[in-house]
């Protein structure tokens, strides 16, 4: 259909105006010719390029019908131009403008670390153990606490518990914490044993005693022999591994882009406020009744 086709062309006419419109548009909205470009019509006034019509003819229709959708497109803009005032049309045109400006400002404009200045290593650094790290292991202990100031006899008793626990389960091969749990707290009896699940962390971020013991477990699955910590007497089962990695920058720069530029936004979008001198002001009297807006 021919109206199909004439909203398919390409700009080559003005944009509709900020106001309706008598006589064409405002000098600004008139398109700019490429050198050496010609007028092949007019509408109202307003020139329509002999590029829009190659545009078109290089898109399949013959050069009269080119010349047809380049007119057509050029009457159906200031056709619209009348509704350049109505409310949805202005919400959605600032809209789009903000997109525009964040997609070619912002997304096209930041692709690069040197781009970011002294912030990409900010925010590199806050961010690089998640994809340049040593080894990491997770863990479930099961722990005999011993109180600070406990007698020799009552540390020998606890360790005495956690030996047996470590011994029962020394030939257990898939272990995961729930079930070392309750295997521990069988074999302790009436003892209740303090235990956690340990998220994974490096051998330098754990208690000494405890880090030893559980980066020398050698698989997963596995658990230790007791182990005096600061708390008390533990036994470790090893349930998860983290590999080291150690990528080059380039893969860091590439993992990392996402976050960086979600972090840097605000400090872009504040750069255009001081470019502007625009001031902002909120009203914490009526944020503060946002939640009751229906």
């Amino acid at each position: 259909m021919r109206l199909a086709i004439v909203i398919a062309v390409a700009a080559c006419g003005s944009h509709a105006p900020s106001e309706p419109a008598r006589g064409g548009p405002p000098a600004a909205l008139v398109p700019q010719p490429a050198p050496g470009d010609v007028v092949v019509a007019t509408v109202d006034g307003t020139p329509i390029y002999g590029a829009c019509v190659q545009g078109q003819a290089a898109r399949g229709a013959d050069r009269t019908s080119a010349l047809e959708q380049c007119v057509d497109f050029e009457l159906l803009a200031h056709a619209a131009a009348r509704y350049a005032t109505d409310r949805d049309v202005a919400l959605a045109t600032h809209t789009a403008m903000v997109s525009q400006l964040v997609a070619q400002g912002y997304e096209d404009g930041f692709t690069k670390p040197e781009q970011f200045g002294g912030n990409w290593q900010m925010f590199v650094g806050k961010n690089l153990f998640h994809v340049r790290h040593e080894e990491y292991r997770a863990s479930t202990y099961v722990r005999v606490v011993v109180a600070d100031h406990a007698t020799a006899q009552q540390d020998a008793d606890a360790h005495a518990i956690a030996d047996k626990i470590a011994a029962a389960v020394a030939g257990e091969r898939g272990l995961i914490g729930p079930d070392f749990v309750a295997m521990a707290q069988q074999i302790a009896g009436p003892i209740a044993l303090a235990h956690e699940a340990v998220p994974p962390y490096r051998i330098g971020a754990l208690d000494e005693h405890y880090a030893k013991a559980l980066f020398a477990i050698p698989e997963v699955g596995r658990a230790s022999a007791a182990v005096r910590t600061k708390w008390g007497w533990d036994v470790i089962a090893f349930t998860d591994d983290v590999p080291a990695v150690n990528p080059s920058d380039a893969e860091v720069a590439t993992a990392l882009m996402p976050e960086v530029k979600r972090a840097f936004f605000n400090i872009w979008t504040d750069r255009i406020r001081k470019a502007l001198g625009v001031h902002v002001e909120l009203v914490p009297q009526n944020i503060a009744k946002l939640e009751s807006l229906p």
